[in-house]
């Protein structure tokens, strides 16, 4: 509804409900959603500001989780309240989303907003279960807090698939684990592509949002070997 302003500008925007999503075969997305009365979405903002309307678009995805309790995995009440900022990172691509059309930037762009909410229910996803993903990997849910990485590994393929992009940056609200390596001071950031990553960490230091690149290698893909699918959810302790 928020995105529905957007429209004003010239921005185009769809929504996808449950049944779409089932259809595109979102089925972790909609695993982590299943638990709430709310429906999911995959909001998809559009804007074709470059001269060349088919050109590559730069796409940005969100993690949109409108409260994230934890799920059957609850989180420890203390600060749960924070937890409505779960959505952050679509807040941001909406924004972003927002200042490039209002200021008609000559590039064409796409946001993706993975939107759901993360609701223990006798409806809700359980540890152990089994999930297939929109890409056809089956992934062994181990915790149902570690919602984010669901919804977004739908959201990415999605992106990736439909709009081709000259590039794409997924922002989000995912691990506390950065927190605490990294402090308050920078956010941390993986990437799979050496330029754009040095482009980013340029604009950080020039805005002050600091950036520090994280390791992404495939040694750790180790880690999430599953005895019943493709993948665990997590990796063990």
């Amino acid at each position: 509804q928020e995105a529905t302003a957007l429209e004003a500008f010239g921005v185009t925007l769809e929504a996808h409900g449950p049944d779409e999503l089932r259809a595109m075969g979102a089925g972790a997305m909609l695993a982590v959603a299943q638990g709430s009365i709310n429906e999911p979405r995959l909001a998809v903002l559009r804007w074709n500001g470059a001269d060349d309307k088919n050109e590559a678009p730069l796409v940005f995805v969100g993690k949109g989780m409108t409260f994230d309790t934890g799920g059957i995995s609850i989180k420890p009440a203390g600060g749960m309240e924070d937890m409505k900022w779960d959505m952050a990172g679509a807040g941001v691509v909406a924004g972003l989303m927002h200042a490039l059309a209002a200021r008609k930037a000559q590039v064409n762009a796409v946001g993706v907003c993975a939107l759901a909410e993360n609701m223990p229910s006798s409806n809700a996803q359980r540890p152990g279960d089994v999930v297939k993903t929109m890409a056809g990997w089956t992934v062994e849910v181990i915790d149902t807090d570690a919602e984010g990485r669901m919804v977004l590994a739908d959201a990415l393929w999605f992106a990736a698939r439909k709009f081709k992009p000259r590039l794409m940056v997924d922002l989000a609200t995912l691990t506390y684990a950065i927190m605490a390596g990294l402090g308050l001071i920078y956010t941390g950031m993986y990437a799979t592509d050496d330029a754009l990553a040095d482009e980013l960490v340029a604009a950080s230091a020039a805005s002050g949002e600091k950036l520090w690149r994280m390791p992404l290698d495939e040694d750790y893909e180790a880690n999430l070997g599953s005895e019943i699918a493709d993948l665990r959810q997590i990796a063990p302790d």
